[in-house]
């Protein structure tokens, strides 16, 4: 009798947390919870015949080191895919757009490669964006290029100062935007596009963003939050 008076009273007391900390979550947290479907998406089809259009697009299995993660998003350069795991499970993969030299890992700003590593979901808007940014499409999603990895590796090959890497590595602890005007470049992101792209052998269009259809990328928006973790694999 006793246990069980126990336990009704850490229930009772759980749901009344739940209760208080839930609608003080962020909106992004919220929509995650609301959102994500019962079972993982169909794997998204596609044919693809840009740069690495000739890979297998059999994508590898989550490593348990990952599976902890609250929300997770893995893109594959090579397969021209994107995943997003919500808890360790899958919920969907996209077909995603590269930058217009889609090989190697950005080191500088115009190389016009797509960054690889492990990022973070810095800054989040919604289109329509005018002016400069209409290849934007309808959502934008920065992430924390440079990062300190990236900054370290650019001190030792002289393309940035100390000064600069010292700034770009404090940003970065601080989950604000780090330094875009150095030589290693920056305002990279995840974003829709101008339309739709041209054709699916037309997929290396950025300047180092990961695009997406704008349908694809207003559904990734709507599930994700600020600090999300990005991993970009080559």
């Amino acid at each position: 009798m006793k246990r069980l008076l126990k336990v009704t009273i850490i229930l009772v007391v759980l749901t009344v947390i739940f209760l208080i900390v839930y609608p003080q979550l962020p909106s992004g947290a919220q929509t995650i919870i609301r959102n994500l479907p019962e079972k993982s998406a169909s794997y998204v089809s596609g044919t693809v015949s840009g740069t690495y259009a000739s890979t297998e697009k059999v994508l590898p299995a989550l490593p348990d080191s990952l599976k902890n993660e609250d929300t997770l998003l893995i893109a594959y350069k090579s397969k021209y895919r994107m995943q997003l795991y919500y808890k360790g499970e899958l919920q969907k993969t996209y077909i995603i757009g590269l930058g217009q030299e889609p090989i190697g890992h950005k080191e500088q700003q115009g190389d016009n490669r797509t960054p690889e590593g492990d990022y973070r979901i810095i800054e989040k808007a919604v289109g329509p964006f005018t002016g400069a940014n209409p290849y934007l499409g309808n959502r934008w999603m920065r992430i924390n290029y440079p990062n300190s990895a990236d900054a370290k590796g650019g001190l030792a090959k002289q393309f940035i100062t100390q000064t600069e890497c010292d700034k770009i590595i404090a940003a970065n602890k601080k989950g604000t935007e780090p330094l875009k005007t150095t030589k290693l470049g920056g305002g990279i992101g995840i974003h829709g596009w101008y339309g739709s792209w041209p054709g699916d052998d037309e997929q290396d269009i950025t300047w180092g963003c990961i695009s997406m259809q704008n349908a694809d990328v207003e559904d990734v928006y709507d599930r994700i939050g600020l600090q999300t973790r990005i991993i970009i694999n080559p």
